[in-house]
């Protein structure tokens, strides 16, 4: 019937529609399961785990997210916050430049790979693109001592560039495995990588470490109040503009709690008087 004619018009036969509320994408939750959800986010202060601002979203975190919710944070707050934490998936490009170049708050976000780039560099690892040497004249060794070979370069309309390098020693390479899957392995090399250098030797500095540390006792308390405390394991309204109505609601209500928690003395006098 209708959801028949629904899926149809969809044209995509990977595409899963919610029978019961048909604005709710069906989303991979972090413990592997897919479930028609809502994507909720918060900015919160770190002294007292105030929620300065809060959006909804129909997909998972995604970098331009980040700016518009701190914009708004800063616009409810009156003022910008010092530093701003963010997880990897408000990461991209685009957005290590924009914070390095155009922001006043000092940002926190690492890439998707940062957490592997640590690691020792052995069996697949060693392969990995900030493995392979980038000399002073341009050129770029492999890691198996091999020059690679410059190929073309790709320009985009807002200015950035990626130039493409080759292999040059491929073939009969005893790493070729571990390498590629191809005949030979291609590089690509973004003109904004140098903002993600900078971004990684800030996470990695000591500063770095202790602040992005916080991260942890900001995003989860929010979530065990809302599940634990409040009971809000699922949404008790359907369509998009009411789940976000809903969630505001919760929100505020984990505001209001910080406030007779830590102004409850100031409240009660106010109400004496």
């Amino acid at each position: 019937g209708e959801f028949a004619e629904k899926l149809k018009e969809l044209n995509d036969e990977e595409k899963r529609m919610n029978m019961s509320d048909e604005d709710a994408p069906v989303m991979r939750h972090k413990d592997g399961r897919s479930l028609p959800s809502y994507n909720h986010q918060s900015a919160t202060d770190s002294k007292y785990g105030v929620v300065c601002a809060a959006q909804s979203t129909q997909n998972n975190d995604l970098p331009e997210d980040l700016l518009p919710i701190v914009d708004e944070a800063k616009e409810n707050t009156g003022q910008a916050h010092k530093n701003v934490i963010g997880d990897c998936g408000f990461c991209d490009y685009e957005v290590l430049e924009k914070v390095e170049v155009d922001r006043e708050e000092e940002f926190y976000i690492p890439d998707r790979l940062y957490e592997t780039s640590k690691k020792d560099g052995s069996g697949k690892a060693k392969y990995r693109l900030e493995r392979f040497t980038r000399n002073a004249d341009g050129s770029i060794i492999c890691p198996e001592g091999s020059e690679m070979e410059y190929k073309r370069t790709l320009n985009y309309p807002d200015g950035h560039h990626v130039d493409i390098y080759e292999g040059t020693a491929c073939e009969g390479c005893p790493s070729h495995d571990r390498c590629t899957k191809g005949k030979k392995r291609k590089i690509n090399i973004d003109s904004r990588e140098n903002f993600r250098t900078i971004m990684r030797e800030k996470l990695s500095s000591e500063e770095g470490r202790e602040i992005y540390m916080k991260r942890q006792g900001l995003a989860e308390p929010l979530h065990g109040d809302d599940q634990k405390n409040k009971g809000w394991r699922q949404h008790h309204l359907r369509r998009f503009a009411k789940a976000t109505g809903e969630f505001l609601l919760i929100r505020i209500a984990t505001n209001l709690g910080k406030i007779v928690r830590y102004r409850s003395t100031e409240i009660l006098a106010m109400v004496q008087t």
